[in-house]
């Protein structure tokens, strides 16, 4: 391997500095393709992208995967490391879901508003990352969410918070945690997602904020970050007109202003090109070129190969690209690939899944929210002759972000292995359900002496809450504990017809754990230095 990063440059042809701007994507979990390998040989590899579904079975065969790939540095002429990537927020994206940790996510970690716990959970997912051979992370999300003054709904559970100084911490808090155990933490979605009903993975977003308020939120946790020496950065799809008429992530004036103007040094990177707010309005080739005149260092455009290696040699031919900014982008890249995360990829196991499944309870609890319990329901005691309805909606992949469905959800199993009780009858409520599935589960409720109801965003699939409303007329006594797990703008729709209303903030195992208990034990929500929080009752 070279160690003088401009002669690096000067020996390496234009097609195989280009090749180091792309992050490839895969179908496979024990070797890289056949034209992947033939990339490499031929200089044409700089990375890959894992996705769960495609990539990722379980932390040891990801870190099997892994060290084979970053085994084929030696078969290209510079021996240079590749990147390794993926989406580890915790929480709804979790692409490692097994034999690791599975953190709450964003929410919880706003919601618990514990700054060194944030720190913890990062480090932690950083050692275990490092074990994996990752070297670069697609998080923290540093969006700004939840803002209700647009009069939009939460939909996940990815954002931190609606306050920016709490994204800011929690996400500064992240990211020196896993930058300090090697990984290369990467914010996004610059210059911050706004809250929308719009995916721009399907259709393009107009944001016409005024600089001032862009200012004033959506900057204030990437300002953070950049201070805090975060590495790495991915741009968002949508249109900011504060700053420009074109999409961020290939926009030469955005890339500007978040090089001259905010001083930040490392990596830019895009999110998919292959999206159709990107792909359906500009093209595959031309979103490319784009993106690389804007002055991106990593391109991350599904199933390029060796074409749009190509597309980008043909521009820097023509004039249209100019070999200067490709030559930018690879100093910095090639600086990345120079430390020693990338020189030793694989480390020994510096994790212990027992104190982080510790942590991930602990930030579970934490971030319950107890919107109402008027009759002091809670915990909940049961005769063994009683019969417990759960009616829960379904634990699945929701949006394009998403890896829910990869979980083990159940609130009965949680409940019969912990002994708080045995006549447990569960049933999965379709997110818009049927006028047939509504009586049938309905019919729970008036056969449960207890009811619990759990809802996934029924603000927006009512008629999860069609039947909620059919338990509660069928028996105006009856107990039921409603419990929002997707978004807390849930509770309130709730409240008329439960007793009790409880929010967690995400659906992964832990916190259905943490539920489980915070109904079943002998838990006090308290009020303490301005924040609620459980605590061991007498």
């Amino acid at each position: 391997m070279y160690n003088d990063i401009d002669s690096l440059i000067k020996n390496m042809e234009i097609r195989e500095k280009i090749a180091q701007k792309f992050l490839q994507d895969f179908v496979g979990k024990e070797d890289l393709t056949e034209d992947l390998k033939k990339m490499n040989r031929d200089n044409k590899f700089g990375g890959v992208i894992f996705f769960s579904g495609s990539n990722v079975e379980d932390i040891e065969q990801l870190r099997s995967l892994t060290s084979k790939i970053q085994s084929y540095a030696k078969e290209n002429k510079y021996n240079l490391p590749f990147f390794i990537t993926l989406d580890q927020e915790g929480g709804q994206l979790s692409a490692v879901y097994r034999g690791n940790t599975i953190f709450p996510g964003n929410m919880a970690i706003g919601l618990g508003g514990d700054i060194e716990l944030a720190y913890k959970i990062g480090n932690h997912v950083g050692k275990e990352l490092r074990y994996a051979g990752i070297n670069v992370c697609f998080a923290p999300v540093l969006d700004v969410s939840y803002d209700h003054k647009d009069g939009i709904n939460i939909v996940d559970n990815r954002m931190f918070s609606s306050e920016p100084n709490i994204v800011a911490d929690m996400g500064e808090a992240f990211i020196k945690g896993i930058q300090e155990a090697g990984i290369i933490a990467c914010a996004k979605h610059f210059p911050g997602q706004r809250l929308t009903q719009r995916d721009t993975h399907h259709q393009s977003d107009l944001i016409e904020y005024s600089m001032e308020r862009l200012e004033n939120v959506e900057l204030v946790p990437f300002k953070r970050a950049i201070r805090a020496g975060v590495k790495a950065i991915m741009m968002h799809h949508g249109v900011y007109t504060a700053l420009d008429n074109l999409p961020a992530s290939i926009s030469p004036k955005v890339i500007s202003f978040l090089r001259n103007k905010l001083k930040f040094e490392g990596l830019i990177i895009t999110d998919d090109l292959v999206m159709k707010s990107i792909k359906d309005v500009y093209g595959y080739e031309k979103a490319i070129e784009m993106a690389v005149n804007a002055g991106v260092d990593l391109i991350i455009a599904s199933d390029s190969k060796e074409w749009a290696i190509d597309v980008v040699a043909d521009r820097v031919k023509k004039g249209i690209i100019s070999e200067d900014i490709i030559n930018e982008s690879l100093a910095r890249i090639l600086k990345a690939k120079m430390t020693e995360s990338f020189r030793k990829p694989n480390t020994k196991k510096r994790f212990n899944i027992k104190k982080g499944n510790k942590l991930s309870y602990n930030l579970s609890k934490k971030a319950i929210i107890r919107y109402k319990d008027e009759k002091n329901m809670l915990p909940l005691r049961l005769n063994k002759n009683k019969r417990l309805g759960i009616i829960l909606g379904n634990p699945a992949r929701l949006v394009m972000s998403d890896t829910v469905n990869f979980y083990d959800i159940s609130l009965k199993d949680v409940i019969t292995k912990k002994g708080y009780h045995k006549k447990v009858k569960e049933s999965i409520m379709p997110w818009n359900p049927t006028d047939e599935e509504k009586l049938s589960l309905s019919d729970i409720g008036f056969v449960s002496d207890v009811i619990i109801f759990l809802t996934v965003n029924a603000y927006h699939f009512t008629g999860q809450l069609d039947i909620l409303k059919a338990i509660r007329e069928s028996d105006s006594e009856k107990k039921i504990i409603s419990v929002a797990l997707r978004s807390p703008d849930d509770m309130k729709l709730l409240a008329p017809y439960s007793d009790v209303v409880l929010s967690t903030g995400g659906i992964t195992p832990l916190q259905i754990e943490a539920l489980v208990d915070i109904i079943f034990r002998k838990y006090e929500y308290i009020e303490t230095e301005g924040k609620k929080i459980w605590v061991n009752g007498k």
